[in-house]
């Protein structure tokens, strides 16, 4: 009876701890963005609180998700790729898959700070992937907010956008998901949408989603800060100098309420490039020392560049052109160093304006050629990770996929047969490969199944189509797209042209052939007219199996807002009408 008491009075006590800690766990997630310092402090004390009863191995891979969102938002990047890696590796052994994006999302933030997308890119892909397999709309929500931000970097603003919709359309779903975990604030997603949309001349709609950032319930403190600072860039882009410095003077306030030098440093620099755009370079340059003192300390590369640059633009504003031509060469040494190309462009782009602006355009024009060479640089440095990211992604679905052969012998358990009938085995299996084979070698075949030339053969082809229209897209690189109906040539032969037609393809391109029998090609890098070029090559291959009748390929070129429907019904039409020319 006494055991049944204490196990009683065990089970009441338990509950409300459990149900104390969850709480405190989703009060931490909101808190991780407002005052990561805070935040930390307090989940290194319920890591170290060994209450056993109320950790489960989900509840301490929770704490192990925050803590390093928490590194994240203080600027500790090693530490964050570190725990994210074993807590990611932690979690594949406790069979708990809900957890891995979370920490693939935390790895590939880190990677991306440190300007590493060729690291951050597969990883950011994986995440997204496995969310939307394991209905985990809170990880699905940070890795498309943290995809967005890279295709901002480069430019893309209509994938970002996108990205950021999804996000946003999705994020009433965070409240249905069985087991909480980690999720960014929706006021940064309505900043960052803001930002895309000021930058394709939608000001209004931007305004609209940066109040929505203000008004939110979760906007204080560091996250109070940055999007003020967002509404200060956007009232003095607007030319609204009275709400610029108001909105300045509430980020410089929110300061105090920063808790490391790392992120006073990012402040100031991001008040510094208002007060230099404001012409107040005095206030800018206090500002901009500070800052670049702590990232000097704090071995921030590329940090350290962007910082180096902006004082040197202050310098050469306040004429003093032996300090603001040392510090450029600095931040253009750096540049160099860490292969950052769009800091090279930047601080070229600068040197040219003022050469130029002085009279010595000799000099200006030398650096205009620099500038177009980092230009040339970083173009071809995004499509090389996009293209290593189109290839990974393809190898991963490869894998996916297992072969028949291995999947049937995986399927017959060991002694199943019997030694003595190995060798009669042996010649039925050699007696049923032979009749297959001269079957398939005689006139009367059945219809043809879909054949996939220089692309393994998938599950869904169609979703692989659109994967890489959708990469061809975010990396902003031209692709087209050709049909084809064999209908005019004999259904043995259409084999042998599908390989002929291969030789003439490159190893990227890709060949399928639907149920219906239509041939789809589609060529990645190919404008269109590179796209006609490969139909006069193609044509005089079918040609010679359609006798008397002329080839007709359909084309169409992607567009940005475009999908694999949209392509093929395009293209589809391009051929009616070369049909009915004819």
């Amino acid at each position: 009876m006494d055991f049944r008491i204490i196990v009683l009075c065990l089970t009441f006590w338990i509950s409300p701890v459990l149900a104390s800690t969850l709480e405190q766990l989703d009060q931490l997630n909101t808190l991780v963005f407002q005052y990561p310092s805070q935040a930390l402090s307090q989940i290194n004390t319920l890591e170290s609180n060994v209450v056993g009863i109320a950790r489960s191995d989900s509840t301490r891979m929770r704490l192990s998700a925050l803590k390093c969102e928490s590194y994240i938002q203080l600027g500790e990047n090693s530490a964050a790729i570190n725990l994210a890696r074993l807590s990611e590796a932690r979690a594949k052994q406790l069979k708990l898959e809900q957890a891995r994006p979370y920490f693939l999302n935390c790895m590939a933030q880190a990677y991306a700070n440190f300007g590493d997308y060729q690291q951050a890119l597969p990883l950011l892909y994986t995440s997204i992937s496995l969310s939307r397999q394991l209905k985990q709309p809170q990880a699905l929500i940070s890795g498309l907010w943290l995809r967005s931000q890279l295709n901002a970097n480069v430019n893309h603003n209509n994938a970002a956008i996108e990205d950021l919709r999804l996000a946003l359309d999705i994020y009433p779903d965070i409240t249905q998901q069985k087991q909480n975990w980690i999720w960014p604030p929706k006021g940064y997603l309505y900043s960052s949408m803001a930002k895309q949309l000021a930058v394709i001349g939608e000001p209004k709609e931007a305004e609209i989603k940066l109040k929505k950032a203000l008004n939110e319930d979760t906007t204080l403190g560091k996250i109070h800060l940055f999007i003020a600072l967002d509404m200060a860039k956007f009232a003095q882009q607007n030319q609204q100098p009275n709400l610029r410095d108001k909105y300045t003077q509430i980020a410089r306030v929110k300061l105090a309420e920063l808790g490391t030098p790392l992120e006073l440093a990012i402040a100031y620099k991001a008040i510094a490039l208002i007060e230099f755009n404001s012409g107040k370079y005095s206030s800018a340059e206090q500002l901009i020392n500070l800052s670049l003192n702590t990232f000097r300390q704090e071995a921030a590369a590329i940090s350290t560049i962007s910082v180096l640059w902006l004082n040197a633009k202050i310098k050469l504003k306040q004429n003093h052109e032996a300090a603001g031509l040392t510090l450029m060469e600095q931040a253009i040494s750096l540049a160099k160093e860490n292969a950052r190309y769009s800091d090279l462009k930047n601080c070229y782009a600068t040197l040219a304006t003022y050469f130029s602006a002085q009279g010595k355009f000799s000099l200006a024009f030398q650096y205009q050629l620099k500038q177009l060479d980092a230009l040339e640089d970083e173009t071809g440095s995004i499509k090389h990770i996009w293209m290593s990211q189109l290839k990974a992604d393809l190898s991963r679905k490869e894998q996916i996929a297992p072969t028949t052969p291995l999947m049937i012998a995986a399927t017959i358990p060991n002694g199943m047969i019997p030694s003595s009938f190995f060798p009669i085995a042996i010649v039925i299996i050699g007696l049923i490969i032979f009749v297959t084979w001269y079957q398939r070698r005689t006139p009367q075949q059945q219809p043809v199944e879909p054949v996939i030339v220089n692309f393994a053969t998938r599950a869904d082809n169609n979703n692989a189509l659109e994967n890489l229209l959708n990469l061809s897209k975010q990396a902003g690189y031209p692709l087209s797209l050709l049909v084809f109906n064999p209908k005019y040539i004999l259904a043995a032969d259409v084999p042998i042209v599908i390989a002929q037609l291969n030789t003439k393809l490159r190893e990227q391109d890709v060949l399928l052939q639907q149920a219906d029998q239509q041939i789809i090609i589609m060529l990645p890098h190919t404008s269109e007219q590179g796209a006609i070029n490969v139909i006069n090559q193609l044509s005089s291959t079918i040609s010679v199996w359609q006798e008397d009748i002329k080839v007709n390929i359909g084309l169409s070129c992607m567009q940005q807002f475009d999908n694999l429907q949209s392509m093929l019904k395009r293209a589809n039409i391009s051929q009616l009408r070369k049909l009915k020319i004819s």
